[in-house]
């Protein structure tokens, strides 16, 4: 497991969880795998989670988590791909500072390495790509912003617009790669078009909402560098009915990664 710091650049319903998850003073439970936030920014929550249980690549051997926080979303992908090489970026010190605890804690420590730089100066040796890449971006734009400078850094796209993310995406991903996205129902179209701008299409569409009276919250999205492939869309919901049981889904999703 390496920690790199900047100064070396080489290579919605969120309750759900309270009751998913099992939390130990700061610590969250997985069945393989188990991790603590502190001060965190970002927090794990329902989205994240059923995004990286989403998130399917062809047997990649190399994993990029773009804006990886404190690590779910990197371990999860250790988890499900076993023989995977997995980078995840993080701009916030703090934030890469417990991903390298968290890294170093789980079974997969020689697979993971966390960088704290942006990715738009992240440059791989030899120009190696990447085979997935993932990222939960930043959700908001001009709403008003935390008290809380993680916060803020973790939920606003100052530091990371589409336009760059996208570019930097399309720069890292493999000629047969595939890139997923986890943004906020009212912005996918704001996505489409920055990923388009790169010459990526889109390839899946998962519409998550808590119940199916509810409108979606969220977009897990997916593109690909082909022209005009099938796209393959769902819906997820949560509970059966609000305030209700978890879906059929939800507690699979359950019993996939939590030991109760």
């Amino acid at each position: 497991m390496k920690f790199l710091g900047q100064n070396n650049t080489n290579g919605a319903s969120n309750n759900l969880y309270m009751i998913v998850t099992k939390m130990i003073p700061s610590k969250f439970q997985f069945k393989q795998f188990a991790m603590i936030q502190r001060d965190s920014g970002q927090r794990i929550n329902t989205d994240s989670c059923a995004f990286g249980d989403l998130v399917e690549g062809n047997s990649p051997s190399r994993i990029l988590d773009v804006g990886c926080g404190t690590g779910v979303l990197t371990l999860m992908m250790a988890q499900k791909y076993s023989a995977a090489q997995i980078t995840g970026i993080e701009i916030d010190p703090n934030d890469a500072t417990v991903a390298a605890e968290n890294f170093v804690s789980s079974p997969w420590q020689n697979r993971l390495q966390v960088l704290n730089l942006r990715v738009q100066d992240f440059k791989q040796p030899n120009e190696t790509k990447f085979d997935l890449i993932l990222c939960n971006p930043p959700f908001f734009r001009s709403s008003t912003k935390s008290q809380d400078p993680a916060r803020a850094l973790a939920r606003h796209d100052d530091q990371l617009p589409a336009g760059e993310l996208a570019a930097s995406i399309g720069r890292l991903l493999s000629p047969s790669g595939i890139a997923w996205l986890l943004c906020a129902a009212d912005e996918e179209g704001r996505w489409l078009n920055a990923f388009c701008k790169v010459g990526l299409s889109l390839r899946n569409k998962i519409s998550l909402a808590d119940n199916p009276e509810a409108l979606p919250h969220a977009i897990a999205i997916s593109f690909v560098d082909e022209n005009s492939p099938q796209v393959q869309s769902r819906r997820i919901d949560y509970r059966v009915a609000s305030g209700g049981e978890r879906s059929i889904w939800m507690a699979q999703h359950r019993a996939r990664w939590f030991p109760f």
